[in-house]
Order: C-alpha cells, then structure tokens, then sequence
C-alpha cells in the first residue's frame, strides 16, 4: 500500500508519497529482480539508469554462462560491473539496506524469494524460468512481470513480456502466455550454440570467457558421476567462447547450460548486453511507466 501525507501550506494542497508500506521512504521506487542472468542484469541496469532503486535475488549458486555480462557473478566475487554499473552482493538485509539507500545497485542470495515479504517492493520482476512450476510462486508486491515462457497473466503475473526471437521480442501481454520454450533450440541464437551437462557431476574448465577457439578445441571437462568417466565437451566449429559456468559448478541436471560458442569471431560481444536483452530491458520499463501511469493495473488473480 503506498501511504502517503497531505500537507496544507499557504492555502495550498500539496500530496507527498512517502513510499509503500514496509519499505524506507528513500526506496518507494524499489524494484526487485528474481535471478541475476544476461536478462535480469539487462532490467536491473535500465532500471537503475531511469532512477529505481534495484535489488536482484538470486540463488548460492547461479548458474549462469554469459557470466562477463551477468551481475550473478557478485555472488562469487563480492561484486560485479557489467557496462560500468557494479552491483554489490549484501551479506545481509541491513547491508542490503545500506547499499539500495546509497543508489547501489544490490544483491542477496534467495533462492526462495523470502526477502520479498520483508522489502514489499513497488514492482517485481521475475526473470527465472517460468515452465517451474516453483518459480511461479505468488509473492506480494503491487504489480508483478515475468519474463517468457511459463508464466499466465491475470493468472500468475499482472504482465508477461515475451522473450523468443522475432517479431513479437519484447512485446507486453495482459492476457494469457508467451511462447513456450520447446527445447535448446529456441534459446540459442542465429550465430550462437549452446552446450548442456550431458551428465551429472562436477564440471573445470581451462578456458577463459572470450577465447578463441577452434574446431575440436576441449572448452571443458565434466566427472559423470553416475558413470564413473570424463565427459569432453568440444567445440563443433570455429568460434568464440562467449558463455561458460562458473568453474568447479556441480551439475545437478545433465540438462543445464553450461557453455555457449559464437561463430562471429569477435571476443568483443562477449562484455556487452545483447541485443534481446536489451529489448527486453526495454519492454520491462514500458511495462513499469504504463502501471505507474494508470495506464495498466494490476490484475493478477489474488490468491
């Protein structure tokens, strides 16, 4: 609820908002972001550049590839700059607390979303992966967005933004589901290829973000646990190493992602923000400006 003051000075009515109920007034315009991917750190940056105060949740941990342009990587190493904008893992809610109040750019790890409850932020948004049924949990804010496939409006979320490639990237739905994710295939690129597990187990690495590789080149090894054996991942052309999990990630799926290859050989694309994401980073802040216009409200269903 957003509470605010009537103040009468000189004959004149002035209304000032003091924020929402449960927050600092300094942080009336928080936004919290579930997840810390290339997406999710796309939204936090053009959040916080439009004048958001910004906290990303995300999990002990992350999983993701395109590490050198997800602020996920604060989980490991503390903090991380993505395009000049550094986001600060908190090691705590007061930290937390400190850090959004200094118009930092702020990370805690919650896999489970508990601090929602506590911040109740202006907006939420959920970046993770909405065909888990987990990740769809309802949680209390005024106006909530997922991103992609998995996630209903009016059912789950008040907006979903659609995520595949084509004409309808980035376009904002009020009423049922964006396209669903059928398989790898419909997250890859024209000029990208991405590589799961394969197995289940611990997985190293010799290569760095943005090398260059050839044909055959190993990018990285994983202990099949169930097996007993090594598993080389290799390269099937020329290319750049634009994605890989963090060294030393145990994989618990043989389905996850873990690396992704580039056939433009540019090691460049590797530090800078997609073009899909930052569509989507836009489409996200439509979306926001709409609801804070009265333009949209929300119209989840109250569960």
């Amino acid at each position: 609820m957003l509470l605010c003051k009537i103040i009468l000075y000189d004959e004149h009515v002035y209304r000032v908002e003091l924020g929402y109920e449960g927050t600092d007034a300094c942080m009336k315009h928080l936004i919290i972001i579930r997840g810390g991917g290339e997406i999710a750190t796309a939204v936090a940056c053009r959040m916080h550049n439009s004048g958001y105060e910004v906290l990303l949740l995300e999990k002990a941990r992350p999983s993701a590839i395109r590490r050198e342009v997800s602020f996920a990587d604060a989980v490991y190493e503390g903090e991380k700059t993505v395009e000049r904008l550094t986001c600060y893992c908190a090691e705590n809610v007061q930290t937390a607390e400190k850090l959004l109040r200094s118009k930092k750019i702020t990370m805690l790890v919650d896999a489970c979303g508990r601090y929602i409850k506590k911040f109740r932020p202006h907006i939420l948004i959920n970046t993770l992966n909405g065909d888990v049924e987990e990740n769809r949990r309802p949680y209390k804010a005024e106006y909530v967005i997922g991103l992609g496939s998995g996630f209903c409006a009016h059912r789950d979320v008040d907006c979903v933004i659609e995520t595949h490639r084509g004409h309808d990237l980035g376009r904002l739905i009020y009423e049922g589901h964006a396209q669903r994710n059928r398989n790898l295939k419909d997250l890859e690129s024209e000029t990208g290829c991405l590589f799961s597990a394969g197995a289940v187990g611990v997985i190293r690495s010799p290569r760095t973000i943005s090398n260059v590789l050839r044909t055959g080149d190993i990018i990285a090894e994983l202990y099949d646990e169930e097996n007993g054996r090594n598993v080389e991942i290799r390269a099937p052309f020329p290319g750049v190493l634009r994605g890989l999990i963090h060294d030393g990630f145990r994989c618990l799926s043989k389905d996850i992602l873990v690396a992704e290859i580039d056939s433009r050989n540019d090691p460049g694309i590797c530090f800078s923000v997609s073009e899909k994401a930052r569509c989507i980073s836009g489409a996200v802040l439509e979306a926001v400006m709409a609801f804070e216009a009265g333009i949209r409200s929300a119209n989840r269903t109250e569960i």
